[in-house]
């Protein structure tokens, strides 16, 4: 992740950075990720299994969702 925020990107797209992390670990990762996009302004997409993790940011999508919105558009 470190290599990610080098040159201060606008958006950083993460697959499951925290999957192998235990859960005081993933906090630790989070907070220090967090302060960091807030310093250098960049957005995050993130995906995780996790639900839990959900909390901790201003959007969270659902692969059911996006399933039923497509189920309606072949419809």
């Amino acid at each position: 992740m470190a290599r990610a925020l080098i040159g201060q990107p606008p958006l950083i797209i993460a697959d499951e950075p925290t999957s192998a992390l235990d859960a005081n670990s993933q906090l630790a990762f989070l907070d220090l990720l967090f302060s960091q996009m807030a310093t250098h302004k960049t957005s995050l997409l993130m995906v995780s299994h996790d639900p839990r993790l959900g909390e901790r940011f201003d959007r969270v999508i659902r692969m059911e969702d996006i399933a039923q919105i497509e189920r309606a558009i072949v419809a």
